[in-house]
């Protein structure tokens, strides 16, 4: 069941009838990753995004209260080989174990959005810009609105392989609405004017990678984390996690794409999570148009 298609069969009863109705629906689904559909409007196109998302069980919405009262919100961008379908999405990383570790789930305290980028991503290896910015959309007028109420001084991106050129691209030109960024095993087509903006939006930048990475190379993420160094990026918004060894991709049909895998660790990693709750956004009721990159 889509949401959409719920709030839909509900728009002809009473306000108050229908915010019950709403309600009831987001708390049966908590702890689950639930096939979604969110409808954005971007420079007057009108974009369908699909995702994925999960509400943590400590998402109670009691006494008129938004249902997820300032919890944190983390968006998760896939990889190349995600693109257009859930069944690889959902076999790996962090949709597989808000899926299928219910010791992970069951206490994971994260609006969780997974969204989905249409299978040309795969074909132009690369996240679509109204894609990303129709999830600033969902943030904004979903995510953190009622009735799910998400912190909008606590929202985090991360993203992994094409995902994390995804999460470098998006941070880079949508300012002022991401806390923290995790990057892992990503790349950029010019570190240079992505370490100029985030630098200087002050955003805090987690890069994982691993020295075997068999697909990207661990130098792509030792080039960014470089310029953004470079240019002056203070210590306590920058780290850098290097594994000297990863595994392949958990399905059998990758698993010769040995050191790929540095997100099967990272998104395990309880410390992960820690740091992206150190950081919050400051003047969070303050949004910052899309601001486009140079074309690479």
């Amino acid at each position: 069941m889509l949401l959409a298609a719920g709030l839909l069969l509900m728009a002809s009863a009473p306000p108050n009838a229908a915010a019950a109705d709403t309600h009831r629906w987001l708390r049966k689904h908590r702890g689950q990753l639930i096939e979604q559909s969110f409808e954005a409007d971007v420079d007057g196109r009108r974009i369908t995004l699909l995702y994925e998302l999960f509400l943590p069980n400590s998402c109670t919405g009691v006494n008129g209260a938004p249902m997820c009262n300032k919890a944190p919100v983390l968006v998760f961008l896939h990889g190349r080989g995600e693109s257009g379908s859930y069944d690889v999405t959902n076999a790996q990383s962090l949709p597989w174990l808000l899926l299928k570790n219910d010791t992970f789930s069951r206490d994971f305290p994260f609006i969780t959005a997974v969204p989905q980028c249409p299978s040309y991503c795969a074909e132009i290896n690369e996240w679509d810009a109204l894609v990303l910015r129709s999830i600033s959309a969902l943030v904004l007028q979903h995510l953190t609105s009622s009735p799910i109420g998400g912190d909008r001084a606590r929202v985090y991106l991360s993203g992994q392989s094409m995902g994390g050129n995804g999460a470098w691209l998006y941070a880079a030109q949508q300012p002022h609405l991401f806390a923290a960024v995790g990057v892992v095993c990503g790349y950029t087509h010019g570190s240079a004017p992505i370490a100029k903006r985030l630098v200087a939006s002050q955003t805090a930048v987690l890069v994982c990678h691993s020295a075997d990475d068999s697909v990207i190379p661990v130098a792509a993420s030792d080039e960014m984390v470089q310029a953004l160094t470079n240019r002056g990026h203070p210590p306590s918004l920058l780290k850098f996690i290097r594994y000297e060894h990863a595994p392949g991709p958990p399905m059998p049909e990758f698993s010769s794409l040995v050191g790929h895998g540095s997100y099967e660790l990272l998104f395990r990693d309880p410390a992960f999570y820690s740091w992206l709750l150190e950081h919050r956004l400051q003047n969070a009721d303050t949004f910052t148009e899309w601001h486009s990159l140079p074309t690479h």
